[in-house]
Formats: structure tokens, C-alpha cells, sequence
């Protein structure tokens, strides 16, 4: 059986949900239609770095919001599928989208929904306060919690493995 860090090194697609992974789960509604989100700066980094990289991010997320399409949308995320439960398709478009194989998928998830892509996909990653069904399904259980920069943990992970960390602080380190 392949190490999480040997899954991370072929990598050439994140996906990850959205409601209890890049936000706490929580959805605060007001007087007016809709909700808010809060999304964790962290993660929105870590996004540039993966597709400096040359790693898209994909969203895919069960829950149709507006929130999440202008998240997507601030990130220059080309992939952004809001309002999709059943999940499977959207891992196959994306697949033949990249020419990539679910084994060059990671995928970060938290509830039942996304055990789907988690049993297909060749890096399988939940954060910390996953359902324990997720838990036992992934190859990596994060120590952040969702909405805590979870997704930032999954790239230094990913970008730890191809090499390219050190590379990064580096550009960041030199630039003092």
C-alpha cells in the first residue's frame, strides 16, 4: 500500500468540498435571501500556490451558493461545481478535462457525500473533525479542523512530496 507522501508526489488535481472543509459548516443567514460563508485566508493561499504549481484546485460542493462561486471566482478557479451531491460525475469530467486518471486526484472532504470521490480518488483526505466514516475511508486525516486552513495543510503536504516547498519559502525567505 502506497504512503500518503507516494500518493502526494503524482497529484495533478485538487478537489476538495466546501461546507465543513474551506468553512466551519456553519451558514449564517440575515433578513435577507441567502447566507454568508467565512473562508480561511490560509486556504485561498495555498490555492495560488498549487496553481503556480501547475496543480488546478477544483470546488465541488453539494450545496448551490453564491458564496462559493465568488470564492471560486476571487481564486481564478476554473472549476467550481455548486449544487452537486452526486459528486462521481463531476470527479470523471474533470479526469478526462486534465487527461488525469483518479490516481492523480486528491480529494478533501468531510461528510458522507463525498465518500464517493474518496473511494476513487488516489490521495483521499479529510480534516480533523470529519465524520468517522471519512475518517476510516482517507489515506490522510489532517490535524486542522474544516474552516481552519485545512486545505493549506493538504498543499504543504503535496507540494512537500513533489520538492517544491522548500523552493517556495524560499522565494518568500529571499524576498526579505
Amino acid at each position: 500500500m502506497l504512503s500518503p507522501e507516494a500518493r502526494a508526489k503524482v497529484i495533478r488535481l485538487v478537489c476538495t468540498d466546501v461546507d465543513g472543509v474551506l468553512t466551519e459548516g456553519r451558514l449564517d443567514y440575515g433578513h435577507t435571501p441567502g447566507h454568508t460563508k467565512a473562508f480561511h485566508v490560509r486556504d485561498g493561499a495555498a490555492i495560488k500556490w498549487l496553481q503556480a504549481e501547475g496543480i488546478p484546485v477544483a470546488f465541488i460542493s453539494g450545496l448551490e451558493s453564491p458564496a462559493t462561486r465568488h470564492r471560486a471566482a476571487d481564486l481564478g478557479l476554473e472549476d467550481c461545481f455548486a449544487g452537486h451531491l452526486d459528486k462521481a460525475p463531476i470527479l470523471e469530467i474533470l479526469c478526462r478535462k486534465y487527461g488525469i486518471g483518479p490516481d492523480q486526484v486528491a480529494h478533501l472532504g468531510d461528510d458522507l457525500h463525498d465518500l464517493p470521490l474518496l473511494t476513487r480518488v488516489g490521495l483521499a483526505c479529510c480534516p480533523a473533525d470529519a465524520v468517522p466514516e471519512v475518517k476510516a475511508a482517507c489515506h490522510l486525516v489532517l490535524t486542522r479542523p474544516g474552516g481552519q486552513g485545512v486545505l493549506r495543510e493538504l498543499a504543504e503536504q503535496i507540494l512537500k512530496a513533489r520538492g517544491r516547498w522548500d523552493p517556495l519559502v524560499s522565494r518568500y525567505k529571499d524576498a526579505t
